[in-house]
């Protein structure tokens, strides 16, 4: 069985998705050449396999995102008072 792959794309959303309760992992393998990225709750969980550059690229996005979020949430706040 060969490794799962992961395609990396951006997708901006204005529409949010259903919420989803669940946790992300992250991990280390033992040589420290990979990444595994993990996300689920106590009924299925989805595991991926990154390299370290892939890791980085999906940190460096998240953390954009929340930089991007965050005036956005500011006004969603002050709209609901």
């Amino acid at each position: 069985m060969s490794e799962p792959t992961l395609d990396l794309e951006t997708v901006i959303r204005r529409d949010r998705p259903p919420e989803a309760l669940g946790s992300i992992q992250v991990d280390t393998v033992d040589d420290d050449t990979r990444v595994t990225l993990s996300f689920g709750d106590d009924r299925d969980v989805i595991y991926a396999v990154l390299s370290p550059a892939e890791a980085k690229r999906i940190a460096t996005a998240l953390e954009e995102a929340a930089v991007d979020a965050e005036p956005a949430a500011i006004v969603e706040e002050q709209a609901d008072e």
